[in-house]
């Protein structure tokens, strides 16, 4: 369902300088905590695994749907239409969520799957918000239900993506 507090023009709307400074300072921010915690706490060939490859398959993702029109971003500076801070920001959620993951359950697909609900879910929380100041923004090309301009794909899409992301730590 489509919550219509939100008029369609927000979507359209570009972030002012001083929020997505403080996006990107929170995002950068976030990368930093997360990966000195990894590297203090965590196998170096994990870490390594999990930032590295975190950050190449959200850009893997991430640049074919804004190549395809299905959404923009207008954090700075990008990467292929990609804002450099969302990269980093991919592997820091989901070390959080592998991290709190592993403290309830127990093998890899049972810690990736877990992580895939934790991250959505603190996901859903955020995504409003950031469509809501202009952060970014979606086109309206999938049909389906959408809430405070967020598309029902988002969730499907953070879903499968931490979950291959929280993998990789295993495959090395």
């Amino acid at each position: 369902m489509t919550d219509s507090s939100q008029p369609a023009e927000a979507a359209d709307s570009s972030i002012d300088a001083a929020t997505a400074r403080r996006y990107v300072a929170g995002q950068v921010g976030l990368f930093l905590l997360t990966l000195g915690h990894a590297l203090l706490t965590w196998p170096l060939p994990e870490t390594a695994a999990l930032f590295a490859g975190g950050v190449a398959v959200a850009f893997t993702v991430e640049a074919p749907a804004i190549r395809a029109g299905l959404f923009t971003h207008s954090l700075r500076p990008q990467l292929a239409g990609v804002p450099v801070s969302i990269l980093l920001a991919w592997p820091a959620v989901v070390y959080l969520a592998v991290r709190a993951a592993s403290l309830v359950v127990d093998g890899p697909l049972a810690v990736a799957g877990t992580a895939a609900v934790l991250a959505t879910l603190a996901d859903a929380a955020v995504e409003p918000r950031a469509v809501g100041a202009g952060a970014w923004a979606y086109a309206e090309t999938i049909p389906g239900p959408s809430v405070r301009g967020v598309p029902w794909w988002n969730a499907a899409g953070w879903l499968v993506v931490v979950f291959v992301t929280a993998l990789l730590p295993t495959a090395v």
